[in-house]
């Protein structure tokens, strides 16, 4: 079967190409048409540690301390927990004069080495938000990095205790 097909290119009439070549050519224009091709880019993003929710990194605080670094929380989580922490503090002032932290004993003057803006932190417990009380920055973080475990606490000692053990036996 012969049809005639269009040669877009030249403008002529060509009678000799089969069903076969109409079709390729068809396809052939028609992907001519689209021959720019758009990339989606998908915005990178995290599991909020709080509300487990996926978000780009804009919806994400960056970290005061870490130059670049955005938190673990997203702006919305972060603003309600400090909201919590706003009214803990209200309720139960700053910690009296001589204070020391009850994890490391170390005194305020000591605390705030290293501390970009106070030596007390207030903790609490995101699960209840009630106040546990006062500690140094370095302790509330390591509470934190444990995901204030007390399983996770346990095995870390454990671990270390493990070590005494076999550094003393040799």
């Amino acid at each position: 079967m012969f049809t005639e097909l269009l040669d877009i290119k030249s403008g002529n009439v060509d009678t000799t190409k089969d069903t076969l070549l109409i079709s390729k050519g068809l396809i052939e224009m028609q992907y001519s048409l689209f021959t720019t091709t758009q990339t989606l880019e998908v915005e990178k993003g995290k599991t909020c540690t709080k509300c487990n929710e996926y978000l780009p990194l804009s919806s994400f605080p960056y970290s005061p301390d870490k130059l670049y670094k955005v938190r673990n929380e997203c702006k919305k989580c972060r603003h309600k927990l400090s909201k919590e922490v706003e009214e803990l503090r209200k309720i139960h002032g700053m910690p009296p004069e001589g204070y020391e932290c009850p994890i490391c004993l170390r005194n305020e003057e000591e605390a705030s080495e290293g501390e970009t803006k106070r030596s007390w932190v207030l903790d609490h417990c995101h699960d209840t938000s009630t106040f546990r009380g006062w500690l140094c920055g370095k302790c509330n973080r390591d509470l934190g990095n444990f995901n204030n475990s007390i399983d996770t606490f346990k095995r870390a000692i454990q671990y270390l205790e493990n070590h005494l053990k076999r550094t003393f036996l040799v």
